[in-house]
């Protein structure tokens, strides 16, 4: 029986599991800053030995398909990974699934499988796999920092402060999870691909890309759908952008030519994130392009031969990554059944409008992954 007179108090919100306001309650946010000082103090000597073993990093523009790619990565039992309570407990992840593990079982907080307002067709909890740029926002050329106008790090950048930390909270959820691999799914990672690798030399990349009009079509539909759900109350509005850093339709993801998605944000939306798409997805090809030792630890996949065979891609995949065992088998029959394309929307005249000017921005990058050619 739930505790009701113990539950956060807290508007709800379709496709959000309670608890959301967790990153604006300052007993939480002390518990993360003390918690990481005992994390490093006390549990260096269990999670310290960890060694972080050819790594997973999945990586593709906002709505490519990098999600759904992540959650079945994610259930292979050797697999541990960055999730949704990350973002609350990004300094201290031990203490965070400890207190909210206890949270759960007096009844404050629900466990609760619900479908995600961005991603309707995926279930989730607060341990179901998450990019948390809280975690990667902690290196100076981060999201976070105002004074950064351009997001993108190759193997020449260097930040030992936040390289020592990522190793440290990889470690720490690692051990958390019980698991030996390392996945980590972040379409920010598009404009850091040389660093990682230059980090982690025996990391193992996925890309993925999907026809650039599905996926800028996808993206504003699907940050219309969480504006108008979360900003509905200003309470909300706060929590979300002050203390979860969700300003969900602006741009923010400050690649090479930001100057020029913010102008084209102010006419239209949907010019921005096609222009944002341009970059990251450029950002992708020209990392491998440059790179022969990371070009061949990449595997490039398209999103609608991923929808269209799953059993064959999945399959790929578990052998690239060295998880092609009983547990992938047992994945793969899963969801093999479960991957279908999404069903089409049709444009508004203002979307129609604006397509002919989305192709030719786009074009450059997507004729070289064999979209718009014919």
């Amino acid at each position: 029986m739930k505790r009701d007179w113990l539950r956060l108090r807290e508007k709800p919100l379709a496709g959000v599991g309670h608890g959301y306001s967790l990153a604006a309650s300052r007993p939480i946010q002390l518990t993360n800053v003390l918690g990481a000082l005992f994390e490093r103090g006390f549990l260096w000597p269990w999670y310290g030995k960890l060694t972080i073993d050819r790594p997973i990093f999945l990586i593709g523009p906002f709505r490519s398909g990098t999600t759904i790619l992540e959650k079945i990565i994610a259930e292979h039992p050797a697999v541990g990974h960055f999730s949704y309570l990350s973002n609350v407990y990004y300094r201290a992840p031990v203490t965070g699934y400890t207190v909210v593990r206890m949270l759960w079982k007096i009844g404050v907080l629900d466990h609760d499988v619900i479908n995600a307002i961005h991603n309707p067709r995926i279930p989730y909890t607060f341990d179901s796999p998450y990019e948390c740029e809280w975690i990667w926002s902690q290196m100076q050329k981060g999201l976070w920092n105002e004074r950064c106008d351009d997001m993108t790090v190759g193997a020449e950048y260097d930040d030992p402060r936040f390289e020592r930390y990522l190793r440290s909270v990889i470690k720490r959820h690692l051990w958390v999870h019980g698991a030996p691999r390392f996945l980590s799914k972040n379409p920010v990672n598009c404009l850091r691909m040389g660093y990682l690798h230059k980090l982690f030399p025996d990391a193992r990349f996925i890309t993925i890309s999907r026809h650039p009009i599905d996926t800028v079509l996808s993206h504003i539909r699907a940050a219309g759908r969480m504006e108008k759900q979360f900003y509905a109350a200003p309470e909300t509005r706060r929590i979300l952008q002050e203390r979860l850093h969700m300003d969900l339709l602006s741009m923010r993801i400050k690649t090479r030519s930001y100057t020029e998605t913010l102008a084209l944000d102010a006419e239209s939306p949907l010019l921005a994130i096609a222009n944002q798409w341009k970059d990251l997805q450029g950002a992708v090809l020209e990392s491998s392009a440059g790179n022969a030792d990371l070009a061949a630890q990449t595997l490039q996949l398209r999103y609608e031969d991923l929808v269209s065979d799953p059993e064959s891609i999945l399959t790929e995949i578990w052998k690239f990554v060295d998880l092609a065992d009983d547990d992938a088998i047992a994945i793969t029959r899963t969801y093999r059944e479960r991957l279908k394309p999404p069903e089409a929307a049709p444009l508004t005249e203002d979307q129609q409008a604006l397509l002919p000017r989305i192709v030719a921005m786009v074009a450059p990058v997507a004729s070289q992954l064999g979209y718009l050619n014919a």
